[in-house]
């Protein structure tokens, strides 16, 4: 989970990168599915979350080329404009009801 902040004039610009994101991650092993929340009050604040099978899954992704090519469609000014606020790896949790 990655809760990002970006200046308010770019986050609709950001949003927009998550749309139209390459799909890249959706091949990877072990991807399960990504979330991007935005705060109602703050549009302003995300949060990302993706989901893997397991944490080596994960780790092996962010070394990726797909994962560099991803983040390489980012403009460097939008890039400069997000801040990452906390990432938290949810590994000590299990999913226990849906």
């Amino acid at each position: 989970m990655s809760r990002l902040r970006v200046a308010p004039d770019r986050a609709r610009e950001l949003v927009g990168a998550f749309r139209d994101r390459a799909h890249l991650v959706d091949r990877a092993d072990g991807f399960v599915g990504l979330e991007v929340w935005q705060n109602d009050r703050d549009e302003s604040e995300l949060i990302m979350v993706s989901h893997w099978t397991d944490r080596e899954s994960f780790k092996a992704y962010m070394k990726s080329d797909a994962h560099r090519i991803s983040h390489g469609r980012i403009s460097a000014e939008l890039k400069s404009d997000i801040k990452l606020e906390a990432l938290e790896h949810l590994h000590t949790f299990t999913v226990v009801a849906q």
